[in-house]
């Protein structure tokens, strides 16, 4: 794989480093802490057993799946005090950093201390869903905190999923299972079919086309949970972050469990563990995966930072949206 203009820079308590036109901030993190264990005997939501997203934990990466519709489970709404100290301003941006390997318990560095009582209730829900294989998962850590300006989205992709599993991962292995919160710009699912039979995952994108196919059902089957709702999702909930209106600060973050390393360089090391993972430079547009309809219309097979022809922005402030209501296509 070619890795174009890899910069590596660093501060006293930062690293800043970028590869094929992104740039990632990693932080240096305390050594001190709080551990977490979960509570077998917590009270939790109600499990709703019917859910396709609890029925599939830890079965095998298989894209069929894509074709059941599938509706985020909710663990309920954070209270007003537990979200104004979810929301406190300052924290670090941290990418996948790992805060929890099999077998062990959760661990957090001082500076996100404040996700404490968010992250103890979802390891008490995990537990009580997953009590027979919670020790075969690392837990992952993403925190994003920022203002977001009219028209963008915090974290600018296509309709996605969490966890794909491409041509890279054969044999496939057990599907990711996440969980989301927010304080503001509620992430917006897609709970409809998706049928992915015709693709080559060696040389499709997916992604692409489960912009086509949202848009092809005109954004029809929507769903979008409530500010400070927390919600467990897996590796077949499409989904997209939510364009802000006005001037909006947001505190955002997600836990995946998942039972493969992440080892993408620009993820966070957390130093409450021993570890030393060979990190490598990698993201989707290093695959030079096809849109599966090249005709289809070009916002839907372009990345944000690229124009409708492909070619990158001039301006770093311009983002290509997806036009995922009305947009026609060659193939149906």
């Amino acid at each position: 794989m070619t890795i174009h203009n890899q910069e590596y820079t660093s501060s006293s308590n930062q690293e800043e480093l970028g590869y094929n036109g992104k740039r990632f901030s990693v932080p240096g993190l305390s050594s001190e802490g709080i551990r977490i264990q979960p509570n077998e005997r917590a009270l939790i939501p109600e499990i709703p057993f019917e859910s396709p997203i609890i029925q599939d934990l830890n079965s095998i990466w298989d894209t069929e799946k894509f074709q059941t519709p599938r509706t985020p489970v909710s663990l309920g709404v954070l209270s007003p005090t537990e979200l104004q100290e979810f929301s406190k301003w300052g924290v670090p941006r941290i990418l996948d950093m790992p805060i929890k390997f099999p077998g062990t318990d959760f661990r957090l560095p001082e500076e996100i201390a404040q996700f404490k009582d968010v992250i103890q209730r979802i390891a008490d829900y995990e537990l009580a869903i997953n009590p027979d294989c919670f020790d075969e998962y690392y837990c992952y850590l993403t925190v994003d905190q920022g203002i977001i300006e009219p028209g963008n989205l915090q974290r600018e992709a296509p309709c996605h999923v969490d966890g794909f599993q491409g041509a890279r991962w054969n044999p496939k292995v057990k599907i990711n299972h996440t969980y989301t919160v927010g304080d503001a710009l509620p992430t917006v699912f897609y709970p409809q079919s998706f049928d992915f039979s015709k693709l080559d995952e060696a040389k499709h994108n997916y992604f692409f086309e489960m912009n086509r196919q949202v848009a092809l059902n005109n954004s029809a089957d929507v769903f979008q949970g409530k500010e400070g709702e927390i919600l467990l999702m897996d590796a077949y909930c499409v989904h997209r972050g939510s364009e802000a209106i006005d001037l909006t600060p947001r505190t955002w973050i997600r836990l995946s469990f998942e039972v493969r390393e992440f080892d993408r360089l620009g993820n966070a090391h957390n130093p409450l563990f021993e570890y030393d993972w060979k990190m490598v430079p990698r993201d989707i547009e290093s695959l030079n995966l096809e849109p599966y309809d090249p005709d289809c219309d070009p916002s839907l097979r372009v990345f944000p930072w690229q124009d409708l022809d492909g070619t990158p922005h001039t301006s770093k402030g311009i983002k290509t949206q997806p036009r995922l209501r009305g947009a026609s296509s060659s193939d149906e």
